[in-house]
This record gives structure tokens, C-alpha cells and sequence, in this order.
């Protein structure tokens, strides 16, 4: 939940501005690669700011000399700069800000919380082990196929991940051939910067099990032939905040060295998993992101939350129309009671209230990977059906790379198990999520025609 602000200079407060951009995504559209699609589409979003920053860091400057700025700094790609402004001319500095014309709005950095349940850790497995929402969802049917994840790599934004767990290491994109492992482009942490890979939470080495994470004898992941990168934006006490998260998702579209330089959009994730949300369901402060995410073919997949079971609930970006957003599903495919309902505080085209979720996954009583050694821990929430439905993706792409975010989201609405009110609701979406009927109607959709028996 975001109950407090938060200010990242001592003796400043801290503000989220929207810069006004104006990218030319025609040419991201028309890419022929995932690799270029990410890199046209990252070169626009960068273009447009630059041309914006020519007359606005000017601006800027000049409020730094008067006293009413103390920093700022551009989250890249995002189109969003955080500014910091003395606490003392608090009231004076926002109002200058409010006359810079290139700056749309401007809100407090606010904190964001994870709030998910934590069960408890959970004794190793000592015998071959299929955790429950993997069996539910019947995934080694598409393994059997190949269709595995290989070739996909999905980004958390979370609390980091612990890349020497045994469910995890080898899922790892930083994992060398000979079990080293590097951390350039593939591990990122703007909380604490450091340049090794950790988790000191245990969430997002969860997460990243459940998405693509597991041995040959102990199944937690739903794509193990997947790879993953990930950039800590959490703390170890599960807080974070707007502008921090922010950060992450930049690193997401353009990925970086260790020391946050070089940054390479080709080496950005094919999926972003976001099993966190602001609890201001109407928030906007992610939109340019998605709009990037969008051009270069990065689908974002979002938790609804677990401010359930009222209505309207949905947080902010799972609130987003572009968002691909989950809801959490019981062993009983009941939805669990802590999941968000729809729909979203967002209005579309029409007028109307965005439906969410989309659909649902497995959330409860799951267990994956933990923060040490190769400890196991089982959570509850929609963080936990996030990376389930991330890693059904990431199937559906190892066999069709081109499929686009919308695609994906009908294939999974259309093939879903309606398991609440009769066709799409608000409390699941359109069902619980089915991966072997998601992947038959890609064929049917988007498989090769089959070839006509030539006469004798």
C-alpha cells in the first residue's frame, strides 16, 4: 500500500515529474527483429527526450541558481524526472515548477509496498516434487512438445534474485557455460548499487522461480527453458518507491554494465514481470514506460493487487489497458479473497472503466525459491500468479516470437477456464489461465497452414 512519501536527498523533498515527449514509434513498428524492435523503439523514446531536455534542463539550471532546485535527473527512457527541491521552499519550488511548460504533472514520490503473505520457509523437497500450480496448470504437456521457454528471457522488477539458488542458477541469463556468473545487463539494484546479484527479501528470487525457476526433480517454474534478468527496486523490508521503480523499469528497456553505463535496449527482457503495484489505482506515473514497453514489444505483465475482494481495487500499473493483468486463483480454482476486483479507476476510449483483470493464475500457498542458500519459501498473492501467468508467456513466445501483447492477452482470455460468473467478471477476468489450450489456439491462429497432398 502507499501510505507515506518519500523524499531520496536529506533536506529535500522529492517530486515525479512528467517530461512531455513526443516519440516517433512508426519505425520500431516496422522491425523485423525482437533485438531491433527494442532498439528503434528505446532510440525514439530517447530522441524525444533529448529534444525536450534542450529547452527544459536550461529551465532547470535556472531554478538550481535561484535556490529552488536542489537535483534532477531523468529516468531514461521513462519519460519521468525526479527532482529534488529544498524543504524549506517546498511551496515556492513547486510553484515554479508548475510554470516550466515542459513538464506536465508533478507528484510526490511515494512509497510502494509489497504486501503479499508470507507462509513461512518450506524444507527442501527429498523425493521428485511438481509444486501444485505447475501441476494445475499442466505445463509439462507443452515441455513435451518443446515448447518450453527457450530463447525467451523475462525481467522482475522486484527485490532481486538469488542466482545461486539451484532453482535458479541455471535460469539465470548472468550464468556462464561454466557456472561463473557475470552481472552486466543481467542484474541491476538502484537501492542499494550494488554490482553482484542478491535478494535480500526472498520475493524476487520467488517470483523469479515461479516464472522460470526449478530443477529436473523439483518443479516450481512454468518456463525452465526461459532465462531471466533482474533489477532489485525493493528493499529487504519489502519497500520501495515511485521513483526508484522507475529506475528499474528503465534498466528494463536498455539494460546496463555493472556500473550503470553502455546501456544496450538489444539485451532488454521479451516479458516484464511486475509483482508489485501502487494502491492508487488511478496513478499515471508509469505510462510512458508502458508506451515504451509497447513499441519495443516488451509485454508487461502486472499483479491486480490484493486489496480484495472489493470492487474497484485494481492498482496502478495492473490498471493500465495495456497492462496484461492477474488476478490469484486457489488450488479449488476459486479466486482467492485478497485478489483485486475490477475494474480499473481508468476510463478508455469509450468512456468507460477498463475491465481487469484479465485474467487469473495460481497464487496461493505457493512455494519457490528464497533469499538464502537454497531455501524454499511459500507466499500468497498476486505476486505469486503474476511470474505463473509471465512464464505461460514466455511458452507461447519460445514458439511464436512475434506474437504482440494484445495477441497475447487474447489467446490467454480466449482460452482461459471460466471458474467465477458466466464469461469475463470482475473478480477473474476472463478465467484462470490454461496454457495447453493458450498454446493450441496460437496454432490455430498463427501456425503454419498446412501443406496440400500433391496428386499421384
Amino acid at each position: 500500500m502507499n501510505a507515506r512519501f518519500v523524499n531520496l536527498v536529506d533536506g529535500a523533498r522529492t517530486y515525479i515529474a512528467h517530461v512531455k515527449v513526443d516519440p516517433n514509434f512508426s519505425q520500431a513498428a516496422l522491425a523485423e527483429t525482437r533485438g531491433a524492435r527494442k532498439e528503434l523503439a528505446y532510440g525514439a523514446m530517447r530522441d524525444a527526450e533529448d529534444v525536450t531536455s534542450r529547452t527544459l534542463v536550461p529551465k532547470l539550471e535556472q531554478l538550481k541558481s535561484q535556490g529552488l532546485l536542489s537535483s534532477y535527473e531523468l529516468v531514461k527512457g521513462t519519460g519521468a524526472m525526479i527532482l529534488n527541491v529544498p524543504e524549506s521552499k517546498a511551496g515556492a519550488a513547486y510553484d515554479a515548477l508548475q510554470g516550466v511548460a515542459e513538464l506536465g504533472r508533478i507528484v510526490r514520490n511515494r512509497e510502494v509496498v509489497l504486501d503479499d503473505t508470507v507462509v513461512g520457509t518450506t524444507p527442501r523437497p527429498t523425493a521428485p516434487t511438481t509444486e501444485w500450480n505447475v501441476a494445475k496448470l499442466g505445463v509439462q504437456k507443452l515441455w513435451e512438445q518443446g515448447v518450453n521457454g527457450k530463447g525467451v528471457v523475462v525481467g522482475f522488477v522486484d527485490t532481486g534474485a538469488n542466482t545461486t539458488h539451484e532453482a535458479l542458477k541455471d535460469h539465470y541469463r548472468g550464468t556462464n557455460a561454466d557456472g561463473t556468473q557475470s552481472h552486466a545487463y543481467n542484474f541491476y539494484d538502484p537501492v542499494n548499487s550494488k554490482k553482484d546479484a542478491y535478494d535480500d527479501h526472498s520475493h524476487g528470487s520467488h517470483v523469479a522461480g515461479t516464472g522460470v525457476g526449478g530443477t529436473a526433480d523439483h518443479l516450481t517454474g512454468m518456463a525452465p527453458g526461459a532465462k531471466f534478468i533482474s533489477a532489485k527496486v525493493f528493499t529487504a523490508g519489502g519497500s520501495g518507491n515511485t521513483a526508484t521503480i522507475l529506475k528499474g523499469l528503465a534498466w528494463m528497456l536498455a539494460p546496463t554494465d555493472t556500473d550503470g553505463n553502455n546501456a544496450d535496449p538489444t539485451k532488454a527482457p521479451d516479458i516484464v514481470s511486475n509483482s508489485w503495484g501502487n494502491s492508487n489505482g488511478a496513478s499515471l506515473n508509469y505510462v510512458d514506460a508502458w508506451k515504451a514497453f509497447e513499441a519495443a514489444g516488451i509485454i508487461p505483465v502486472v499483479a491486480a493487487g490484493n486489496s480484495g475482494p472489493g470492487g474497484n481495487t485494481i492498482g496502478a500499473p495492473g490498471s493500465y489497458a495495456s497492462s496484461i493483468t492477474i488476478g490469484a486463483t486457489d488450488p479449488n480454482d476459486s479466486v482467492a479473497s485478497f485478489s483485486s476486483r475490477g475494474p480499473s479507476r481508468i476510463k478508455g476510449p469509450d468512456g468507460s472503466f477498463i475491465p481487469k483483470p484479465d485474467v487469473s493464475a495460481p497464487g496461493v500457498n505457493v512455494v519457490s525459491a528464497g533469499k538464502s542458500g537454497n531455501q524454499y519459501v511459500t507466499m500468497s498473492g498476486t505476486s505469486m500468479a503474476t511470474p505463473a501467468a509471465a512464464g505461460v508467456i514466455a511458452l507461447l513466445l519460445s514458439k511464436y516470437p512475434n506474437l504482440k501483447a494484445e495477441q497475447v492477452r487474447e489467446l490467454l482470455s480466449k482460452s482461459a477456464v471460466d471458474i467465477a460468473a458466466a464469461g469475463r467478471d470482475n473478480d477473474s477476468g476472463w478465467g484462470r489461465i490454461d496454457p495447453a489450450a493458450a498454446l493450441a489456439l496460437a496454432d490455430k491462429l498463427y501456425g503454419a497452414p498446412a501443406q496440400p497432398v500433391a496428386a499421384r
